[in-house]
């Protein structure tokens, strides 16, 4: 073992394991965390050379200062030995590393590049095992860490290893420390290895020394090598000032480069600032700011000193903390002067534009103008994150404080509105005169401002009246801010409990507008505004309109405004068609609310496997561009499906752990959402005065559970609670209320709802004819609905000793609640369907019940015929994991081949197959 590694034997170990595992195909990821100096580039050398050992290909990326800010900088060092030996059998993957890498103009998302990337090295890892090597992952670009994030999830099914390593104190934010990847510390040596390696790098030290040197160091092995360097004499060490580890070994540095000649010293900061590698421009640079011919021969003394090496070629620091130490110590006016040489000699313009960005003092628009370009390019690119970091830049050095807000705005609205004001956008605000803003900017500030306040659904009546106001007096300077100040509170709109001046504002300002009657746009605001209202506009709109006729954009508005409007069997076609639309794009963002309310649509319809699906999939995207809110929301709706299928303590734990996490928020409409949970928990456990009491609160204006929009969603669980209660006239006046609102919308789901229960609440000598008229209702499209309505049905013919009648509608609620998991209901028409003189044998559970989410979308996909990197493609993992996956599903359904596959599939749902999301 290289003295280097002594100590590091139980890191070793760990490495040695999981190359192994990704050597037999089982492949993950590993972060060394440490402070600097302490080892993790030794350690990563180390995992490299193993590798090579046991057959592996190597690729290695390093995070620099100078290159953080430069998209897919380190994305690129990575991938470039593979680039040219790997041709990917979809394009798409070709295109996107074209445009992320700078080689083409095609619009990207990071996404598509994650996958392209995943793609890349999955691919060539069928030759021979990969491990990827990232260091300084502190420093590497965001849009590189990102990236490789995206990847490090994707690798248990492939034999690819990523190890990456970084300084503990400096991943706040990091995607990659964010992700599945193990994390290794990297802890000082301890004494006795210490002491073995003090010896090794400076024998003969006087004892005093070596026992203040071994105490200085606090078994950092660059402090063992480096600080007896820094000893002329014995009392030197004793009169160490007492700093931190760290700020002691800079400061050695700084010392020793501090003692170099002017011209090596300039030298040094040019290597430490200049983010290119070319000898000549970074020799022309020290030039110009010396005003004297530069060679590389200035850089002998700072060899001699121990501040630089050689490595394959190429001259670089021997530590980041020289690098650190250089840069730190210049003066200001120097390091803009050597910005300032860079900029004149960058042979691209996004170079020259960044270093020029550097060396300005002050505000400069021209500077602060090209930079607003370059965040556009790099969002083209996929690169939101650098984009943002360049916006702000551009704020900060724009004189005028319009363009900084308009810049400001830029920067966060690349998240979509609702994202938390971030201090730039204050500073923005606080630099521009109020008075001198548009309002409608201004009150696109003051929603970004409150977005994330606790009382943003109390507060919302006062907030949206507001927004209604300027939209109706200003919305004819400019239709297309006005349009997109609406959109931008139209969700808030909907989850919000509104009054109705709120709502009647809201629609006045809609109109304004100059959209066609049409529009997808105006059809899901008014949807969102006032579903009930403008209900039966909405449902016209949506006549004769197919999904994937229009826009991503269109099906996605469509679908949300049929959602709202409770014509859920339209609403996931639409949002299906946008959800693929999204998937394609790689827009993860908005994927992850649609994927919620989706999850939401299908839990309604008794579409239980979609539900799963799309749950799943939108838990799985928080953190890769999906929002913890929608993905608890989404959470709720599996709960509920999970309540159905017998699941109800798993429910009831989830119901608990989200409200409890709602503390602080005040009327949100996620606690309606836990009402439900609860109150189909409570029927599933046969618990159904529990379940009114959840369910009530849903419809109590004065509680807190109330959501006037959302409580149609738990109408038929309410009803069938008060009938096994017993307590129907605790829920009439409710009953005719939602009628005479489904009479006047239209709405299909409360048409539905109503009409199924509406025999419960018959008088005796009419309860026969309002179940035919029920029956004849229409139902087919709404399982869960009509499942009631026969259950009730032939529970009451029973009742009149009308049992051999009674087995036709039991039997068809037993089923329909069988098929599609509903244990308890399953269970209680078995039960009538004894009472009324038919064996009925035990409960089967639904093949698709025993398949885990990411396994049903698997199974959707293999069923209409794509191949294994197609599905990949489709969910964005590699083929690999689509394979192994499959291996999974076809015993669990039972089947040997993809055309038994697919007839499982179909027959699921009564035909509807899974309706992947």
């Amino acid at each position: 073992m290289p003295s280097s590694l002594v100590g590091r034997t139980a890191e070793i170990a760990v490495l040695a394991e999981a190359i192994a595992r990704a050597d037999a195909g089982h492949g993950g990821g590993l972060l060394l965390t440490g402070d600097p100096g302490v080892g993790k580039s030794a350690l990563l050398d180390a995992a490299a050379e193993q590798a090579r050992q046991r057959g592996a290909r190597v690729l290695r990326c390093v995070g620099t200062p100078s290159e953080s800010d430069r998209p897919y900088a380190g994305l690129r060092r990575l991938l470039t030995p593979v680039l040219g030996t790997i041709e990917a059998p979809l394009p798409a993957t070709r295109q996107a590393l074209r445009a992320a890498l700078g080689d083409s103009d095609e619009p990207v998302t990071a996404h598509r590049v994650g996958l392209a990337a995943l793609q890349l090295l999955t691919d060539a890892a069928q030759r021979a095992p990969l491990t990827v090597i990232a260091d300084d992952v502190q420093w590497l670009d965001a849009a590189s860490c990102h990236v490789l994030a995206f990847v490090v999830r994707r690798l248990a099914d492939d034999p690819v290893l990523m190890v990456a390593a970084a300084r503990a104190g400096d991943l706040g934010g990091n995607p990659l420390a964010e992700s599945q990847l193990r994390v290794v510390p990297v802890n000082p040596l301890d004494e006795h290895a210490a002491a073995v390696l003090l010896d090794a790098r400076a024998p003969g030290l006087p004892p005093l020394v070596r026992e203040h040197l071994l105490n200085a160091a606090e078994g950092n092995p660059l402090a063992l090598t480096e600080l007896p360097l820094a000893i002329r004499e014995e009392r030197d060490i004793l009169a160490t000032p007492a700093l931190p580890l760290t700020e002691r070994l800079a400061r050695s540095f700084g010392d020793r480069a501090a003692g170099l000649p002017v011209a090596t010293r300039t030298l040094l900061l040019v290597m430490a600032v200049n983010d290119g590698d070319t000898v000549a421009e970074m020799l022309a640079a020290a030039s110009r700011v010396t005003g004297t011919p530069t060679t590389l021969d200035e850089l002998a003394p700072a060899e001699r000193a121990g501040l630089i090496r050689t490595v394959s070629g190429r001259l670089v620091f021997r530590h980041p903390l020289v690098r650190a130490a250089v840069d730190r110590s210049a003066a200001p006016d120097l390091r803009r002067a050597v910005h300032a040489a860079l900029a004149d000699l960058a042979g691209d313009e996004e170079r020259r534009v960044r270093h020029r960005a550097a060396a300005t003092v002050g505000t400069d628009e021209e500077v602060a103008a090209s930079l607003e370009r370059l965040a556009v390019r790099a969002v083209r690119r996929g690169a939101g994150f650098t984009a943002e970091a360049l916006l702000e830049r551009s704020v900060t050095l724009s004189p005028d404080p319009h363009d900084a807000i308009r810049r400001a705005l830029a920067a966060v609205s690349g998240h979509g509105y609702g994202r938390p004001a971030t201090p730039l956008l204050r500073l923005a605000i606080e630099r521009a005169d109020p008075a001198a803003v548009d309002p409608m900017t201004r009150c696109v500030l003051e929603m970004l401002t409150r977005a994330e306040t606790p009382d943003r659904f109390t507060g919302a009546p006062a907030a949206l009246t507001h927004v209604a106001r300027v939209v109706s007096r200003h919305g004819a300077t400019d239709p297309a801010k006005a349009l997109r100040l609406l959109e931008s509170v139209g969700n808030l709109a909907f989850l919000a409990d509104l009054d109705e001046p709120t709502r009647t504002a809201l629609l006045a300002a809609l109109d304004t507008l100059p959209l066609e009657p049409g529009d997808p746009r105006r059809t899901t605001l008014m949807a969102q505004i006032s579903p009930w209202e403008r209900g039966p506009a909405v449902l016209a709109s949506l006549a004769g309109r197919r999904p994937g006729d229009a826009t991503t954009e269109a099906d996605l508005a469509l679908g949300l405004a049929a959602l709202f409007v409770g014509a859920l069997p339209t609403a996931t076609g639409f949002l299906r068609s946008g959800i693929d639309g999204l998937r394609s794009l790689g827009n993860f963002a908005n994927l992850s609310w649609a994927l919620a309310y989706q999850a939401w649509a299908c839990a309604l319809l008794a579409r239980h496997p979609a539900t799963i699906a799309a749950a799943g999939e939108c838990t799985r995207l928080t953190g890769e561009g999906g929002t913890p809110r929608w993905a608890m929301g989404a959470a709720l709706a599996e709960a509920a499906v999970s309540a159905r299928r017998g699941q109800v303590a798993p429910a009831h734990a989830l119901a608990d752990r989200t409200e409890a996490t709602l503390t602080d928020e005040r009327a949100t409409p996620l606690v309606a959402l836990v009402q439900l949970v609860r109150g189909t928990a409570g029927l599933a456990a046969g618990d159904p005065q529990a379940a009114l009491d959840a369910l009530l609160r849903m419809f109590d204006p004065h509680g807190g559970a109330y959501n006037r929009n959302l409580r149609g969603w738990g109408f038929t669980d309410l009803m069938d609670a008060a009938a096994l209660t017993g307590r129907l006239d605790a829920v009439r006046d409710l009953h005719a209320e939602m009628t005479e609102l489904a009479a006047r919308t239209g709405s299909p789901q409360l048409t539905a709802a109503t009409a199924a229960s509406a025999p419960l609440l018959a008088a005796a000598g009419t309860a026969e004819a309002a179940f035919d008229r029920a029956l004849a209702s229409g139902l087919h499209d709404w399982p869960w609905q009509r499942g009631s309505l026969l259950l009730h049905y032939g529970s009451w013919l029973r009742r009149q000793r009308r049992r051999t009648e009674a087995r036709g509608p039991l039997r068809a609620a037993y089923e329909a609640y069988e098929s599609i998991g509903a244990q308890a209901w399953a269970e209680r028409a078995a039960e009538e369907l004894r009472s009324a003189g038919e064996n009925v044998s035990g409960l089967a559970r639904p093949a698709m019940d025993t398949l885990t989410s990411q396994e049903l979308q698997i199974a959707q996909l293999a069923a209409e015929g794509l191949t294994n990197r197609e599905i990949g493609d489709r969910l964005y993992v590699s083929p690999r994991t689509v394979r192994n996956h499959l291996y999974n599903i076809f015993p669990k359904l039972g089947v040997s081949s993809r055309a038994e596959l697919a007839e499982v599939v179909q027959a699921t749902d009564g035909g509807n197959g899974i309706w992947v999301t």
